[in-house]
């Protein structure tokens, strides 16, 4: 498929690359107003939390500089830390699921007493 369309991550457009690619574009309405507003909407929901990780990690540094400092104790930095990798798993899953690698849920076989797959 690459070779005939391509992704413009500036204007959130798939372009055609062949007369096949121009064809898919249409037939498949690859441009519609509201999939190109999806996609831009999702690239800055990828670059907001890559910005978020990036300041929790951060801050996870700041903590651990803090309990070397003796500026807290072990027991309030273990309760940060826990806290912060908390945000931070949360974080890569959905930054993950929006970069499209957390992988699919298998197909139902069955539903509603009926067999979808063998």
């Amino acid at each position: 498929m690459a070779a005939h369309l391509r992704f413009n991550s500036k204007t959130g457009k798939v372009e055609a690359r062949t007369p096949y690619g121009k064809h898919t574009e249409e037939l498949l309405q690859l441009n519609d107003d509201a999939l190109v507003q999806y996609r831009l909407g999702t690239l800055t929901t990828v670059r907001l939390l890559t910005a978020e990780i990036e300041q929790q990690e951060l801050q996870l540094k700041a903590v651990a500089k803090q309990l070397k400092a003796n500026l807290i104790t072990q027991a309030e930095y273990a309760t940060e830390e826990q806290a912060i990798n908390d945000d931070l798993t949360s974080l890569r899953y959905t930054l993950q699921a929006h970069k499209g690698e957390v992988p699919l849920s298998p197909l139902r076989k069955t539903r509603l007493g009926i067999t979808l797959i063998k």
